[in-house]
């Protein structure tokens, strides 16, 4: 009887273990962009931009996330995802827009993917903006 009780005890301290480290795991930054690269973004209501990841090359940058719905509803995402990026000095270097894609028809939210001929200096900042319309 008494094992019994001691394993019990174990798979509780190891689910609460699991869902710490779970906790902990969500937590982390859903921008990731170089240390001189500030990403901001701007969402119309009832929608959030999520999970960006921005990528720099050489010669081009990658600008990836997505876009949820804030009420838990399926559906189509309306609208354009637009990307700019602005240099130090205020100019923009490149700008771009694309649909958001959905994953399949039971998702709640839709990926987007733009690449961008430019290399940005240090100081610059990358826009993102969901627009309906």
């Amino acid at each position: 009887m008494k094992s019994n009780r001691q394993n019990t005890a174990i798979a509780a301290m190891l689910a609460g273990a699991m869902s710490l480290s779970g906790a902990a795991c969500a937590g982390q930054p859903t921008a990731a962009g170089g240390d001189d690269l500030a990403v901001q973004t701007s969402a119309t209501s009832h929608f959030e931009i999520t999970r960006v990841r921005v990528q720099q090359d050489a010669d081009a940058m990658s600008v990836s996330g997505d876009i949820a719905n804030q009420l838990p509803l399926r559906g189509m995402i309306p609208g354009r995802v637009e990307v700019q990026v602005i240099g130090p000095d205020g100019t923009i270097l490149a700008t771009d827009s694309t649909d958001p894609m959905k994953r399949n028809r039971q998702a709640r939210s839709a990926h987007f993917y733009i690449r961008l001929p430019v290399a940005a200096p240090a100081g610059s900042r990358v826009e993102i903006a969901h627009k309906i319309g």
